[in-house]
């Protein structure tokens, strides 16, 4: 098995452009030799996320109207990191902004590509412990809620379908493994795993 890129690009063109994203159409050559146009979006930050998880095994969650989804969303803190910008950096300042605390420690525990035929966004998820109050401080169209709830509770609404945001499910079942496979400390993954009251929400 080789993996050379079995695909040719003749020309491109940028049909749409903004701060965020941008539409590149390639005159492209498929592997059958066809040849057809290929859209790609390519996204200009980062995506970062941040599983914040307290000692007693809580998770702070935020939730906003999604607006490509049309529903309501309960995720982890996330943002968009800039470039040149250091991830982990840009992780504190979301977790801080959103949820409004702050992290003794920053694990990365995840790197993904995201919907990967038809764009190039790429984004590190973070587990952050050790947790204090900080300033929350949204930005002016952000519309968030906040609370916490068990561990347990989070992976059951993953579980259920009740959270969908990719980041989100995906930091929380890599946390779920490492807490099960001695990845993290043990009085943690304890706590993470006990069942647990459900919070008031």
């Amino acid at each position: 098995m080789h993996e050379d890129n079995p695909w040719r690009f003749l020309a491109s063109r940028t049909v749409y452009d903004n701060p965020w994203i941008s539409l590149v159409e390639h005159d492209a050559i498929d592997p059958a030799g066809v040849r057809k146009p290929y859209g790609i979006v390519r996204f200009k930050k980062l995506a970062v996320g941040v599983l914040p998880v307290t000692d007693d095994g809580h998770v702070h969650l935020v939730g906003q109207w999604r607006v490509p989804l049309g529903r309501y969303s309960w995720e982890m803190p996330e943002g968009g990191c800039e470039a040149g910008e250091d991830p982990a950096a840009c992780a504190r300042r979301e977790l801080e902004e959103e949820a409004g605390v702050r992290a003794a420690t920053l694990l990365p525990i995840l790197e993904m590509d995201l919907s990967n035929s038809v764009t190039d966004e790429a984004a590190i998820c973070f587990l952050a412990t050790g947790l204090t109050p900080g300033a929350p401080a949204p930005e002016p169209v952000e519309v968030l809620r906040h609370r916490t709830a068990p561990f347990r509770e989070v992976l059951e609404d993953v579980a259920a379908g009740r959270i969908r945001d990719a980041l989100t499910v995906a930091a929380v079942l890599r946390a779920y493994h490492m807490a099960n496979t001695g990845r993290l400390d043990p009085a943690l993954s304890r706590a993470m795993l006990a069942d647990g009251t459900p919070a008031v929400r």
